[in-house]
């Protein structure tokens, strides 16, 4: 190849059967997306840049990784980052729609950051969100929808959860009344806890003139359950405060004894390092990261409410109360395929060679479809043996030769290419081969 035609650095081609674990991933997402009452929608990728930049600050990391770009009439444009604030400005731009309002959504968005496990430029999000609904009961029946949408996948996984108004309240209790901005800040680095020594962390406060034995108070507070924090604070809580603790409260009664209960673990330093929450945030991780020998201690998604960017985005003072999350596709996909490392799966149920029979072939092969079931002719007029090797390579699961013997008798043998055994059919038998097949 002469010209320069790789791959871009955090973008990937996937071949058949790396893509047909992808959208597997994504119909069982789907499934579990549709049994909880939420629609498809569709938005743009392409964004007016004032679009993109409307919710964060100048110096937020998320503005510094958009792709910027101009059309031929020079108007500043961008790829999007992230589903939230193209789900936003739809909400804001179509005034039928009918509250509460329930989308998911599945597409690529694009951010230029480094590069590591889970974080790519190009990339898949799934993301299902509702409008218009302020009840903490929502925020519980999206603790069951993460169970069961990993569920669904066949992953075990943990849910950490937290409440940003907590956070916010006990930075209050702790420092007193701050600017909003530096209470921003001091969100962003108890965020990063658990990726900081606890002396990293209070240099970073330092930075930000935050008194050292008041650090200290902030990381023990952060060290306690959550049964002990609200023990701590509740008697004298007003606010935020006490708006975080009740709404924690509430989420765990909720949950209680339900399928998420056992997966929720609460993580008093979860900020989810992004402006836009106002209550509860979660993330997802695997309760055992070793998978294969690989080491994937990493997010896989998560969610959060978001009260205030909607109603911003519509400007009429009216509310327009939100609550979402994001399941990681790649990184999920990074996952099943070290789990089912070695398992290739053919998208075809069954390879038909014909031996000069291609007008039966034609018909069997249209009447196994109208059954259901993903059925390929042999059409390159090579021997059977050479047919047989390429089903063999492509792991599909069952083939039938038919010659001009078989179209005289009415009778075809299914060949299991796993096990060597043959069962035979009337040629047009076709829902009795489909049992065959799909027992498989």
């Amino acid at each position: 190849m002469n010209k320069n035609f790789e791959t871009l650095k955090g973008t990937y081609e996937y071949l058949p059967a790396e893509q047909t674990l992808r959208e597997e991933i994504k119909r069982k997402l789907t499934e579990i997306f549709r049994i909880y009452g939420f629609s498809p929608a569709e938005t743009p990728i392409l964004c007016m840049y004032d679009l993109l930049a409307s919710k964060y600050s100048a110096d937020a990391d998320i503005l510094n990784e958009t792709y910027k770009l101009s059309d031929q009439g020079e108007r500043a444009l961008g790829l999007r980052y992230d589903l939230t604030i193209c789900f936003s400005k739809l909400i804001a731009t179509n005034g039928s729609i009918v509250m509460p309002f329930k989308r998911y959504e599945i597409g690529k968005v694009f951010r230029d950051g480094p590069v590591k496990l889970g974080r790519n430029r190009e990339f898949t999000q799934c993301d299902v969100d509702i409008v218009g609904v302020k009840s903490i009961m929502q925020d519980a029946e999206f603790m069951n929808l993460t169970h069961d949408g990993f569920k669904n996948l066949g992953l075990d996984i943990e849910i950490r959860y937290n409440n940003r108004k907590l956070l916010t309240g006990l930075i209050q209790k702790i420092f007193g009344k701050l600017d909003a901005d530096i209470t921003r800040k001091a969100i962003m680095l108890i965020d990063k806890l658990d990726k900081l020594t606890n002396d990293e962390l209070k240099a970073e406060f330092k930075k930000i003139d935050f008194d050292g034995e008041k650090v200290d108070e902030l990381l023990q507070v952060l060290s306690l359950s959550f049964d002990k924090i609200k023990e701590k604070y509740e008697a004298d809580a007003e606010g935020i405060l006490k708006e975080g603790i009740d709404e924690l409260s509430e989420l765990i009664l909720y949950t209680k004894n339900t399928v998420a209960s056992e997966d929720m673990v609460f993580s008093p330093y979860l900020a989810r390092g992004i402006d836009i929450y106002t209550g509860t945030v979660w993330e997802i991780f695997l309760k055992n990261r070793n998978v294969n020998g690989h080491d994937f201690n990493v997010s896989l998604g998560g969610g959060g409410r978001y009260d205030h960017i909607i109603t911003e985005f519509v400007g009429t003072g009216e509310e327009y109360p939100a609550i979402g999350m994001s399941f990681g596709l790649d990184v999920i996909y990074e996952i099943l395929n070290k789990m089912h490392e070695g398992e290739v799966k053919s998208c075809v149920d069954l390879f038909i060679i014909p031996i000069g029979t291609g007008v039966d072939s034609f018909k069997l092969a249209s009447g196994l479809r109208n059954e259901g079931l993903k059925v390929e002719i042999e059409k390159m007029d090579r021997r059977v043996k050479k047919s047989m090797n390429y089903a063999n390579k492509e792991n599909i699961p069952f083939v039938v030769v038919i010659g001009e013997d078989e179209v005289k008798n009415g009778k075809i043998k299914l060949k299991d290419m796993q096990s060597g055994d043959e069962h035979e059919f009337g040629i047009g038998d076709y829902v009795s081969m489909k049992k065959i097949i799909e027992n498989k």
